[in-house]
């Protein structure tokens, strides 16, 4: 386990980041250990072996996109684009789901400043 000084931490912050990154890193304070810097995932690890809640601001806020999409406000699944695709494309021809598609056509459109009255064509 690697060991650096609160002064070390304050001049070599990315060495020591990429060393915690490895295994957790010891930081002493006139040469007394005095902190244990870990990742997020080793410190939530540690917090749910231990059977202790880990802190809410550590868990994932946002859901993860997947192959670059952004999850559909309407629930179809984006994980296969292929069928997400045809999904959209079958509501579309259908009219399903046509109150909640013209919302997000029209709040699109006031975020633009576009549509009705607003040169929109």
């Amino acid at each position: 386990m690697k060991q650096f000084s609160s002064l070390d931490l304050q001049q070599k912050t990315g060495e020591v980041q990429r060393s915690a990154f490895v295994e957790p890193v010891v930081i002493t304070n006139h040469g007394k250990p005095r902190f244990v810097m870990v990742t997020v995932e080793e410190f939530s690890r540690l917090k749910t072996s231990a059977n202790e809640p880990v802190p809410t601001e550590l868990r994932g806020r946002r859901p993860v996109e997947k192959r670059g999409l952004p999850p559909d406000p309407l629930g179809r699944d984006t994980q296969d684009f292929d069928t997400f695709v045809l999904q959209m494309a079958d509501h579309a021809l259908s009219g399903k789901d046509r109150p909640a598609i013209d919302a997000e056509i029209a709040g699109a459109e006031r975020r633009l400043g576009i549509g009705k009255g607003g040169g929109h064509v």
